[in-house]
């Protein structure tokens, strides 16, 4: 599968989506209930981190995965990031939505719920 990029500006300042990228507890909420980006064990090695900026990560079965977030000017609270995931994931869209609504305080119910991680056959 060749990587894939999304982009999606959010209406937060970038300390927030951050967070989201790199605390445990909030990485559950949208990412995957049993990897962390940041400390995932065996299956998650981390490539590069930059705080608050850049990380990348290579997670077993899926491939590497980046992160590059700028903050910008504008939005409610006069900051807003532009979130850029470059990946060989299986549906990207979806992950950005995934996070997107754990920052409005929806984290995913994760039963049910299918993995946003795995390639599209």
């Amino acid at each position: 599968m060749q990587p894939r990029t999304v982009e999606r500006l959010i209406d937060l300042p970038r300390a927030i989506v951050w967070d989201a990228l790199v605390d445990p507890v909030l990485v559950e909420g949208w990412f995957d209930p049993e990897l962390r980006l940041v400390d995932g064990g065996p299956a998650v090695i981390v490539l590069d981190r930059r705080d608050p900026e850049l990380l990348r990560v290579r997670i077993d079965g899926v491939g590497d995965l980046a992160f590059h977030a700028e903050e910008v000017e504008g939005g409610t609270r006069d900051r807003s990031t532009r979130l850029r995931v470059v990946g060989e994931i299986g549906a990207p869209d979806e992950l950005l939505d995934r996070l997107e609504d754990l920052l409005r305080g929806h984290p995913v119910d994760w039963a049910g719920a299918a993995s946003a991680l795995r390639p599209a056959g």
